[in-house]
């Protein structure tokens, strides 16, 4: 602290010089900005670090230019900045490897976002009434920070030598030489007496192993990787020599990490880590397609430089094969050409084929890619398994065989994730679970935005009851809402989702009926859609936007219903049970009798089975597991117990029910907390 007290705090000589008028003040520099001058300024507005106000960039860039102009010209009018334009947070940036020394790094003063638009603004009026030229640059030499590094060529041994002597002198003072060892940085990059030191293969696995031993999220780790790690390591090998068998082992080196650190299959596709995050992907930079594509920008704005010896120099074959790799198995001419390959080339895949409506409303995803807080970090993983699908699945691990496997809870359907999260009878208190979540989010988000709700009412009409999820309305307006979470795009267009629902509860006597306790407004019925892989349909997000949902609310959502997914996934896994398409049998006694059999316990056609043989089929009421248990799931149990008190004449119960089942079995709970009987019957 001493170090930069001393530094900073020093006052600046004075300067004695008389100052010469060169032409007349030029006041419309401080005319009122205009709305073209902000547009601009935002449009040029990149991601930038916020200031000490905390105010990000996106946040100023969300406010609109006219919000801008009005704060700006406030300032011009009054005549002096606001005190968080004055104030500024200072970061170090260190000069080498390993600084030791408070001398080798570089204070950075990072101001507040919206002083340096409102700078940019007058920069660059400045710039028109004065333009600078381009050597009008400050720059001292500072010995002490100099090295020089000597090569002398011996012809007679045909060798090169290192002249370890400073050669040099700056000021009265011999500028030291860089010994055999050692090294400097010149563009980012650390060359020696040798060349360059290091590859960027060596660099990057040095930098992953640091990733992953720092205790981080994985989200943070993905945040990091891409925000930093890969930047560094673009620029490494876009202006050093590189070949192309470097590029793709740096890209298998980074596939293997985010595989480990994320927990996912080896055969998770490799468009999932490289597709754009808008499109379902990762956004992971692939060096194999983009370096050849850099270093040819390179080369081409040397052609375009004004300098004619520049321009001759980038003509000079040595110099246009150093910008050139042989084997590209990709050539983009620009970035856009790159995200549509690799989005061609998820949507190809089987498991990334539904995400073909991610891109429809792309400002959903980023909690992919920004290290949100949102999640867990064990969360985050498996809502990423569940939106590429490599969630471990009996369809999935059969894949390369004659047949996919039928689900083991006798759905008569292939045991694939998109059957467990959406129609396996398993899962189903979840996917109503999952549904209510939505429901109850969009629900409190349009109250907080001054909008009366209604949940879940009923209406009885002609066609039948209707009940739509959420009747919003106002004095003016009424909005009958329905939410629906559909299968994803295998099984078509979440449109059509959208068009049935409206085409339901499109009727003249559910107008009428909602009407009454509405209000008299115009009424208009909106379907509200996701689909399990989290992707939200386009006129649903349309829709909440105009309703005031904000974009971090409707990301939430998105979010919300890939853990309802997880958790449909999660429970199919705990809760087992017998296939009954497997058990076989001719009418509905001959499977019983298989069953019971399997179980190795004793047919009792008056217990449990034929009680079940009364009220409809076995996953009615829940599953047999392996173990002969019989497991019930959600609001089966209540249903359960309705039937035990008709069997036994209206006083029994579940415990009661069991005393005349079949020895062996016993009834329990989804979650096994609590098993109502034990080996032997009439020991409850």
């Amino acid at each position: 602290m001493e170090y930069w007290k001393r530094v900073l705090g020093r006052e600046s000589d004075p300067d004695g010089r008389p100052v010469k008028p060169l032409r007349e003040p030029a006041v419309e520099i401080e005319e009122p900005i205009s709305l073209a001058e902000c547009k601009k300024a935002l449009r040029d507005l990149k991601q930038t670090a916020s200031g000490p106000d905390g105010v990000s960039w996106s946040s100023v860039k969300s406010l609109g230019p006219g919000w801008l102009q009005y704060l700006f010209n406030s300032i011009l009018a009054c005549g002096y900045p606001t005190k968080s334009f004055k104030n500024s947070r200072t970061v170090l940036i260190p000069k080498t490897e390993k600084p030791s020394d408070p001398g080798e790094f570089r204070p950075l003063a990072i101001a507040s976002v919206f002083g340096r638009v409102f700078h940019r603004i007058l920069a660059s009026r400045l710039g028109v009434w004065a333009p600078l030229g381009a050597s009008q640059r400050a720059f001292q030499v500072n010995p002490a920070k100099c090295s020089t590094l000597a090569i002398i060529w011996d012809g007679k041994n045909k060798r090169w030598l290192h002249d370890a002597k400073g050669q040099f002198k700056f000021r009265g003072s011999t500028l030291p030489a860089l010994g055999v060892e050692e090294s400097y940085k010149y563009l980012g990059l650390q060359y020696g007496s040798k060349g360059k030191l290091k590859t960027g293969l060596e660099l990057l696995k040095g930098m992953l192993r640091e990733l992953k031993e720092a205790p981080l999220k994985p989200q943070q780790r993905v945040f990091l990787l891409r925000t930093n790690i890969l930047p560094k390591i673009m620029y490494y090998l876009v202006n050093g020599r590189v070949h192309q068998y470097t590029l793709r082992e740096c890209d298998k080196c980074v596939r293997r990490f985010l595989r480990e650190v994320l927990h996912l299959p080896h055969d998770t596709p490799v468009s999932a880590f490289h597709a754009c995050a808008k499109d379902g992907g990762l956004d992971i930079d692939c060096f194999e397609s983009l370096v050849p594509m850099y270093k040819w920008q390179k080369l081409v704005s040397l052609e375009e430089v004004p300098d004619n010896l520049v321009r001759d120099l980038s003509q000079l074959p040595a110099i246009r094969k150093r910008f050139q790799l042989k084997g590209a198995q990709t050539s983009f001419n620009n970035r856009a050409e790159y995200r549509m390959f690799w989005k061609n080339k998820l949507l190809d895949n089987l498991d990334g084929f539904g995400l073909g409506e991610a891109a429809d409303v792309p400002q959903v995803h980023s909690w992919v890619t920004d290290g949100s807080s949102l999640l867990t970090g064990e969360m985050y993983i498996k809502c990423l398994k569940i939106r590429w699908n490599v969630w471990p699945t009996a369809a999935r691990a059969s894949r390369g065989r004659r047949q996919a496997p039928l689900c083991d809870a006798g759905c008569r359907q292939i045991e694939g994730l998109g059957h467990i999260l959406q129609q396996c009878n398993r899962t189903w208190d979840k996917r109503g679970a999952r549904h209510d979540r939505i429901v109850e989010f969009v629900g409190s988000q349009v109250e907080r935005r001054g909008f009366n709700v209604i949940k879940e009412k009923s209406f009885a009409t002609p066609r039948g009851h209707r009940r739509p999820d959420l009747i919003i309305y106002n004095k003016d307006r009424v909005w009958i809402a329905d939410v629906t979470i559909c299968a994803d795009r295998g099984a078509g267009p979440m449109a059509l989702a959208r068009d049935n629902k409206i085409k339901y509860y499109t009727d003249e006597d559910l107008a009428t009926e909602v009407a009454k306790v509405a209000g008299p407004g115009a009424q208009s019925v909106v379907g509200l859609v996701w689909n399990w892989r989290g992707c939200c349909e386009k006129k649903t997000d349309e829709w909440l936007k105009k309703m005031g949902v904000p974009i971090e609310s409707r990301r939430l959502a998105s979010v919300r219903v890939l853990e309802g997914s997880v958790w449909c996934a999660e429970v199919f896994r705990k809760r087992t049970g017998i296939n009954f398409a497997q058990v076989g049998g001719r009418n509905r006694s001959e499977i019983k009798n298989n069953l019971c059999v399997l179980a190795k316990v004793p047919y009792y056609p008056t217990g449990l089975l034929a009680l079940c043989d009364d009220f409809g089929c076995f996953s009615d009421f829940g599953c047999f597991c392996d173990s002969g248990c019989f497991d019930v799931s959600g609001g089966s149990a209540a249903r359960l117990g309705q039937a035990a008190r008709r069997f036994s004449g209206g006083g029994g119960s579940v415990a009661q029910l069991r005393l005349q089942a079949a020895p062996g079995f016993a009834l329990r709970s989804a979650t096994g907390a609590r098993d109502f009987c034990s080996e032997a019957p009439g020991s409850c």
